[in-house]
């Protein structure tokens, strides 16, 4: 049964036990800009946009 496959293919077959290797780059530098602008935009909504008793957070949170 040995002989039935030749010797690189069952060498990659044992290697298949540690699951397939997939290279990806990282992400693109105006995927991570979006990303962050996102974030901070988020954050200056809530502290600026949102009223709480007729204060912002902001200013809610500085007394």
């Amino acid at each position: 049964m040995s002989q039935l496959f030749r010797k690189e293919a069952m060498a990659r077959r044992s290697r298949a036990l540690f699951g397939e290797v997939v290279l990806r780059g990282p992400l693109p530098v105006w995927a991570v800009g979006v990303l962050v602008l996102g974030a901070v935009l988020t954050v200056a909504l809530i502290l600026f946009g949102i009223q709480v008793d007729g204060a912002s957070v902001w200013s809610w949170l500085r007394g």
